[in-house]
This record gives C-alpha cells, structure tokens and sequence, in this order.
C-alpha cells in the first residue's frame, strides 16, 4: 500500500528492492490509498498461511523500524483487508508506469 506523495523509502523500494524481488519470481502488487482507503487499515502487515499475522512498523520517514507477531489476531479481518486489497492493487508493472505518466 501506499499513498501519495511517498517518502524517499518508498520511492527507494519501488526503483531499486522491488524490481530485484520481481526478477526471482516474486509477484509484487501496489495499492494505492491515495484518494480511497477501501477500508484498509493504516498498519502495514504480513498474513502467513492465513493464520499468522505480523505488523510491519515503519518510521515517519518511511523506513521499516520492527516487525511485531501479533497474539489472537483477528483472523477474519485480516483476511477481509488481504481480499480488498488484492481486489485493488495493480501490478507493479502497471503502477511504474502510471506514476510515470501522472503529471
């Protein structure tokens, strides 16, 4: 997820650790909250084997400061937030290139 405009961490990730990701075979999605939210919440997260869920816990300059399991999550809702979002997102292909052509 992001949202415009994005930090220089962001900005880092899609031009120099996101394209090597892509290269070993990693399929990478952006969504953009920008103008909508879709209702997805503002900490970043993880969902592994739809069952254990991790915060990503980043700084106010964008960079990553922890990751946190969480204890009892509430499944069904990360659950709902991973669907929106898939229903959402963009390749990364796609995003590149829309954010080139935005004036």
């Amino acid at each position: 997820m992001v949202r415009r405009p994005l930090t220089d961490y962001q900005r880092y990730q899609l031009a120099w650790g996101i394209p090597g990701n892509i290269a070993a075979g990693e399929d990478i999605r952006v969504v953009d909250i920008t103008d909508d939210d879709w209702g997805l919440p503002d900490q970043d997260f993880w969902l592994f084997d739809q069952s254990t869920v991790v915060h990503l816990n980043f700084a106010p300059d964008g960079a990553l400061r922890d990751i946190e399991l969480v204890d009892n999550p509430d499944l069904d809702r990360y659950l709902n937030w991973r669907d929106t979002a898939l229903k959402n997102a963009v390749s990364y292909e796609k995003y590149v290139r829309t954010c080139r052509e935005s004036p």
